[in-house]
């Protein structure tokens, strides 16, 4: 049993970098597995469906179904190569893996596809090629776990720590009671959280469960599939996500090995802090204006430019703000900055960042 338990990350698709992931960043990664085309998306790109294993208990995995989430997409290749790497892992499983669900979107960096739609909001609808799609796939393969993959923004930690990774299981109904396949999913990420703790203590959150049937993962869970949703979050300055891709591959496999050995902690899933919406990238404390030391909250806006994404500064709060984290704090008591137009909320902040030093970002 020692030899099927993991301890640490496993990179093996590090080649594939950046946070600009696409289905063309991908063809050559999806193309070492056993691969099929299983649609086209409104703007006929290819969706593709891994199937790996032939064990008994069913996985259903989907990746980029915002297309702008692509850490998620990433980690899961990390996971996946590991599982090809060592069979005797993937044994009990059956995986049907879709790497990138909206590639419209991943091609325009966008959490909505070609239609302005989110297709996290369409599971009642289904109005949208893509959203039906993984229906689909959900009632012909009849998974006995989903797997929904996402990233997260920056502005989410848990008790004043910058949260790396977050998780949910699903309600399945205004209730949110527990039900059998909540239990299932909320004893994996026990699991995880128990791993986790031991590496990233103090960064791991658990989502809201407010129900909503439009959402995939409540969807399912309503339909009797045990769903597990992780979310890929940040800390510090890691704006490429590296560590946190490197935890997040390894929860995937801590998954996988939970449901292996039938080692499910249900308990500790209601001890894992709820995430809050207290940081944000850039905290400048103590700036002057109008002869008044005020703070200043810098949120980025990600722009695609020439296949790379950057990170443009804007001006998100303004006042004394306590009570707020940021992934970069700087105080600037006693300089004297003084900029060609006043900052409002909403507006651009990069002649501050440029005065203040500021590193430029793009991944």
């Amino acid at each position: 049993m020692n030899d099927f338990l993991i301890t640490q990350p496993q990179l093996a698709s590090q080649k594939i970098q950046g946070r600009y992931v696409t289905h063309k960043s991908i063809d050559s990664f999806v193309k070492h597995f056993p691969f099929k085309t299983i649609g086209t998306s409104t703007k006929s790109h290819p969706i593709h469906s891994i199937d790996m294993g032939s064990g008994s208990v069913k996985v259903l995995i989907w990746s980029q179904m915002h297309g702008n989430e692509s850490t998620a997409t990433k980690a899961l290749m990390d996971a996946l190569c590991y599982l090809q790497q060592n069979p005797s892992f993937l044994a009990a499983f059956t995986l049907k893996v879709i790497p990138i669900l909206n590639p419209d979107g991943a091609e325009a960096y966008t959490r909505v596809n070609a239609n302005d739609v989110d297709l996290n909001r369409d599971a009642i609808n289904q109005s949208q090629f893509e959203s039906k799609l993984l229906v689909d796939v959900y009632k012909s393969f009849k998974p006995d776990y989903c797997f929904n993959l996402h990233d997260q923004r920056t502005i989410f930690g848990v008790n004043d720590n910058p949260c790396m990774l977050s998780f949910l299981s699903p309600a399945a109904d205004e209730t949110k009671k527990h039900t059998t396949a909540r239990k299932k999913a909320m004893g994996v990420i026990g699991y995880i959280q128990n791993a986790l703790q031991e590496h990233i203590p103090n960064q791991v959150g658990r989502y809201d469960d407010t129900f909503n049937q439009n959402c995939m993962g409540d969807f399912f869970t309503q339909q009797g599939t045990p769903t597990l949703l992780f979310e890929a979050g940040q800390v510090g300055e890691d704006y490429g996500r590296v560590e946190t891709r490197k935890w997040y591959g390894f929860s995937i496999l801590k998954a996988f090995e939970c449901i292996a050995l039938s080692l499910h902690m249900p308990s500790i899933y209601q001890d894992i802090p709820e995430v809050e919406k207290s940081f944000v990238d850039v905290l400048i404390k103590n700036i002057t204006l109008d002869n008044i030391p005020i703070d200043i909250a810098l949120q980025y806006v990600e722009v695609l430019k020439n296949e790379e994404i950057h990170f443009v500064p804007i001006v998100h709060k303004i006042g004394k703000l306590a009570g707020l984290n940021g992934h970069k704090i700087i105080d600037v008591t006693g300089k004297n900055i003084s900029l060609s137009k006043a900052l409002t909320v909403g507006t651009s902040a990069i002649e501050l960042s440029e005065l203040l030093n500021l590193t430029q970002y793009s991944h």
